[in-house]
């Protein structure tokens, strides 16, 4: 399931290339996909059942995922140190990082997103604000009695 994910990742990254015109070659972010591929591999070699173990967590099915996104977004946040990684495999500090990089990923996924919501919303308030002065000036001008020259 893990590895699905990462290929459907790799797909995107992909098609949101840029194209070469007149070819069917796509120029993609070679950090980006060797990432992802990275992913892949500890997926491939068991490291997606490393990171349930690195965080301690067995799955119960009554529990859902958000017991367990809470368990994994507190060892995402937890600073990498050696009393962290003591005693575990490779694989298993390997799965932290990658864990600990995602979530800092999505942090600032968030942060963006909100930045650019914050950006909107001020827009769309300037812009509101402008809409309602010049409909309540209309409405002002309305409601003052016509003059007997005016027409």
């Amino acid at each position: 399931m893990e590895l699905l994910g990462l290929l459907d990742t790799l797909e995107s990254l992909i098609l949101d290339g840029s194209k070469i015109p007149l070819t069917k070659k796509v120029v993609i972010d070679e950090d980006k996909v060797l990432s992802v591929i990275d992913k892949m591999r500890l997926v491939i070699q068991g490291g997606g059942g490393f990171a349930k173990d690195a965080l301690g967590k067995q799955q119960q099915p009554h529990t859902g995922g958000r017991e367990e996104a809470r368990v994994v977004e507190k060892v995402a946040a937890m600073p990498v140190n050696d009393e962290l990684l003591a005693g575990r495999s490779q694989d298993e500090t390997k799965a932290i990082e990658v864990l600990q990089q995602a979530y800092q990923m999505a942090k600032e996924i968030r942060e963006g997103a909100d930045k650019y919501a914050d950006e909107v919303l001020a827009n769309l308030e300037a812009t509101s604000t402008r809409i309602l002065r010049t409909v309540q000036a209309g409405r002002q001008r309305l409601q003052k009695p016509v003059a007997a020259g005016e027409v």
